[in-house]
């Protein structure tokens, strides 16, 4: 049934939409004028025909009133009617319109009286009347048809005396009107209202024609116009004079007209001439894409140089692919230019060879980052190849890479923040495998060993390079890798892929161990791990991997053949904290022919000779155990120890600040060091590293005690160089004297001067000085470096001593020591200029190849 009424109103809808404007029109006023007319009409009438039947009801019932009144005492007695039968004559002779008959019948059902001479009276009425009377209680209109067929309205008013407080029954008088009669007026108004109404629908129908037609003919203009238009008669126009809308209009649609003709005629000129505008603007275009593309193209070539994979060993392998996400063509040539840089190299450092490798990702996209990756490229392979012109390079491989970072990070410093680049890079020892790295802000190293990768890192040690305040928080990582490990370092590309979510929405994915998925599911083949990554997702940025793989001899270290050997190391060490060191040397000397690679018993050993003092024995063992195990940092500081305990200040730094750079938190090392430099008259530093060691460790008491230490160290010198000034005052002449000479560049006398202030105080440090810079002025290299040597024991910070003896060293050809004393200046004063220049002249002429 709903869908049925649905399908009928979409039928008028429709029939309705699809009519004209004119139609619409005539059939909207003639609905309003026929909803207007019809119902008031409909209204109107029927309250008419109830006010006339109620007006009715009424007279009959005051009739109705009067009659019962004369008739109840008649029909209560039932003798004669004939006071009832008189009224019903006079109300006859009255002559009441359209009354046709009035009759009187008594409770017996008789009748008693009557309006016109019917012989009724006496006679008996219809039972069904009779019925109908007994069950009135109150007077009642009914329609019937009389004795003549006529239709009557017939009021039954039933008539009731009281009796002891009852209503008792005694008859009942029936009028009957003619119908026709009674609403011959209703009927009256009923035609009058059906004419007035006819009248005006068709009144309303002319005046909806009119409308209809006056408003639909300039539309119907319009209608016309713009299907002649549309055909391509431009010259037609819409022909209405109106100020009104419609009007409005058809002046707009002319002036629309009047342009389209005239961009018709001109179309061919206007696409000419564009066409000719368009043709400069894209041969512009053309040409800054050609000059772009060349200065790509040239930087893509300066970056090639710089990203060699140069490594030859027969150990470790690398292999490494670049994507860079900007890819162009010049000419006949194609390339891609990016942020991403990888470089591999071989590198010697105290006679043993490592493998270089190093991952980037500079800041940007195409050309910005290929500026970052350019500058990398240059300093780091600068670096690279000044350490291996030096003759005997003998930096440890946690030292190089720390110099390297320091060359990195204050070249990209100086940007101010507008490039940074992320980096893995390291050092892979070729004989042993063991793998010196740093990682700053790069995406995590994965390590890929019996099928399964797994990450190398879980936090983040360093920031980018050319963020502020990284050089505090350097440290290296070490891993000792097995043979056939493969280790791959990458890019952000790697996991920066553009895939799609459950809801079809592009995303970047999230899951951090995709990448270990991939390198799991291509079995560790770099070609294999870039084709899955392709096929995960659209990449979004530069992609870089690099592959390393040892193929070197398993890492074997001897072990105990014997559970006797174990139990002699076990006792060993329980009898050196008895302190028996002799009974532990005797068992070392036991087994030590048999098993001297053995690492627990070279640390033994070790320990015992440095408990015993016999340093240069403890420092044997301790140099042959980290030669075997380069990992084992409590054999690097047991070395320091014994260096120290022999007063070998330098060599026990080097040692310490090799394990510092592995492990900055170490606390015995932290106080080693501060110790180391104490005794070295290095306060500086010393204050450093206690510093440090009382920061991460603020309850150790040691560290507290030598804190208080350091601290007096510093308040002694103050005092000793008041104490050497008030000394320096008794001798004042004399030195005034040397220095005036000196200042006149009478080096001779002035030497002849300071000798003799020097018999005054052998240890003036001041004169040692003067006396060396004389003797480098007159030649006399043998006594300029021995004073010089004994300027800087009497006063191991002063860097004017440490950079002249550079300046010495580098005349004679010895660069590594010019380097060593150039160096020790800048760690005693950072920001001395004299020698940093030194040092950067060194590097120029390195780089240049003039030395070899």
């Amino acid at each position: 049934m709903v869908s049925a009424i649905n399908g009928f109103l979409n039928f008028i809808f429709t029939f309705y939409r699809n009519l004209r404007i004119r139609n619409k029109m005539i059939l909207l006023i003639g609905g309003v004028v026929l909803i207007c007319v019809l119902p008031l009409s409909i209204i109107v009438l029927y309250r008419n025909q109830n006010l006339m039947t109620l007006k009715t009801f009424e007279v009959c019932r005051n009739l109705a009133h009067n009659i019962s009144n004369l008739a109840t005492e008649e029909l209560l007695i039932d003798e004669t009617y004939d006071a009832t039968r008189t009224a019903l004559s006079r109300l006859k002779e009255n002559e009441i319109s359209s009354l046709t008959d009035v009759y009187v019948v008594n409770v017996d059902g008789y009748y008693v009286a009557e309006y016109e001479n019917h012989g009724r009276v006496g006679k008996k009425a219809p039972e069904y009347e009779l019925k109908y009377i007994k069950g009135l209680h109150s007077m009642d209109l009914i329609e019937s048809k009389n004795s003549s067929g006529r239709n009557v309205l017939k009021f039954t008013y039933p008539i009731f005396i009281t009796q002891r407080n009852e209503n008792m029954r005694v008859g009942a008088a029936v009028f009957e009107f003619d119908k026709e009669e009674v609403y011959l007026p209703v009927n009256q108004i009923r035609a009058t209202i059906f004419a007035v109404g006819g009248i005006l629908f068709i009144i309303g129908i002319g005046i909806a024609f009119y409308s209809a037609v006056e408003f639909s003919k300039p539309i119907r203009k319009l209608a016309e116009g713009a299907k002649l238009i549309g055909s391509g008669n431009l010259n037609h126009r819409i022909e209405l004079t109106g100020k009104d809308e419609l009007g409005q209009l058809a002046n707009r649609f002319n002036q629309m007209t009047e342009r389209i003709q005239d961009f018709t005629q001109n179309l061919e000129h206007m696409v000419e001439q564009r066409t000719d505008e368009l043709n400069r603007t894209l041969k512009e275009v053309q040409a800054l894409k050609i000059a772009q593309d060349g200065d790509y193209y040239l930087t893509s070539l300066l970056l090639e140089p710089l990203q060699p994979n140069n490594n030859r060993s027969q150990n470790v392998h690398t292999d490494f692919l670049i994507d860079q996400k900007k890819k162009f063509k010049f000419r006949n040539w194609e390339a891609q230019i990016g942020g991403d840089i990888c470089i591999t190299d071989s590198l010697f450092l105290r006679n043993k060879e490592y493998t270089v490798f190093i991952n980037g990702d500079a800041m940007g996209k195409s050309i910005q980052g290929a500026g970052g990756a350019l500058v990398f490229g240059a300093v780091f392979n600068a670096g690279l190849i000044r350490s291996k012109l030096a003759r005997n390079p003998n930096s440890y491989p946690e030292t190089w890479l720390k110099e390297r970072f320091l060359d990195l990070q204050n070249v990209f410093l100086s940007f101010d923040g507008s490039m940074y680049i992320s980096v893995c890079m390291g050092l892979i020892e070729n004989e042993t495998g063991v793998m010196y790295y740093i990682n700053a802000e790069h995406p995590f190293s994965v390590l890929y060993r019996d099928g399964k990768a797994s990450f190398l890192e879980n936090e983040l040690a360093l920031r980018k390079l050319g963020m502020p305040g990284q050089e505090d928080h350097f440290s290296v990582r070490i891993f000792q890798l097995m043979q056939g490990d493969l280790v791959f370092v990458g890019s952000d590309g790697r996991d920066d892929i553009l895939v799609k979510n459950l809801e079809g929405e592009e995303t970047v994915q999230e899951d951090e161990t995709l990448f270990l998925k991939t390198v799991e599911k291509a079995e560790g083949q770099i070609e294999t791990v870039r084709e899955i990554t392709r096929k995960q997702g659209v990449l979004i940025d530069d992609l870089s991997l690099l592959r390393i793989q040892f193929d070197g001899p398993q890492k074997t270290i001897a072990v105990p053949y014997s559970s006797d050997l174990e139990d002699s190391i076990r006792r060993g060490y329980r009898l050196l904290e008895k302190g028996k060191t002799d009974e532990v040397i005797a068992i070392i000397d036991n087994y030590m022919s048999k098993f001297k690679d053995l690492p627990s018993l070279l640390h033994l050993s070790g320990v015992a000779f440095l408990a015993k003092k016999d340093y240069e024995r403890a420092i044997a063992c301790f140099e042959e155990l980290v030669t075997l195990d380069p990992t084992n940092g409590d054999a690097i500081f047991q070395l320091s120890k014994s260096h120290a305990a022999l007063g070998d200040w330098d060599k026990a730094a080097d040692a310490a600040e090799r394990l510092f750079l592995r492990e900055p938190h170490n606390l015995k090392n932290l106080k080693n060091l501060a110790e180391i430099y104490l005794e070295s008259g290095i306060l500086p530093r010393a204050d450093f590293m206690i510093k440090k060691a009382v920061e991460i460790y603020p309850d150790d008491k040691e560290a507290l005690v030598l804190y208080k230490k350091i601290k007096e160290a510093w308040e002694s010198e103050i005092d000793s160089k008041a104490k050497t000034e008030i000394s320096e005052s008794e001798m004042r002449s004399v030195i005034l004297r040397a220095d005036q000479h000196y200042s006149n560049k009478e080096y001779r006398k002035a030497i002849q001067e300071y000798l003799k202030a020097l018999g005054m105080d052998d240890d003036h440090a001041w004169v040692l000085f003067r006396l060396a810079n004389c003797y480098y002025f007159t030649q006399k290299t043998e006594e300029c470096i021995r004073y010089f040597n004994r300027s800087i024991a009497v006063s191991p910070k002063n860097y004017h001593a440490r950079n002249n003896l550079g300046s010495v060293y580098f005349h004679l050809g010895d660069y590594d020591k010019a380097r060593e004393q150039w160096m020790r200046a800048l760690q005693i004063k950072p920001d001395f200029k004299t020698a940093q220049k030194n040092l950067d002249k060194l590097n120029d002429i390195m780089d240049q190849g003039v030395l070899s």
